[in-house]
């Protein structure tokens, strides 16, 4: 069983998402001109997959 998060900033769901904001950020700094948007994607998918999961858990618990 997994230690409950104390702070937002533990949440895997934050780190991801944080991380995907910050390659966005690049990007668009780069006026889409230098960007690799296949690092992009896989961190889309990624965070999706997170969002998912953490929303079939918070729905199927039973607090």
């Amino acid at each position: 069983m997994r230690i409950p998060a104390k702070r937002f900033e533990e949440l895997v769901v934050w780190q991801k998402a944080h991380q995907f904001v910050l390659e966005i950020y690049l990007i668009l700094a780069n006026d889409l001109e230098y960007g690799d948007v296949s690092n992009l994607n896989l961190l889309i998918e990624e965070v999706s997959k997170l969002l998912e999961a953490y929303s079939h858990a918070i729905l199927n618990s039973d607090s």
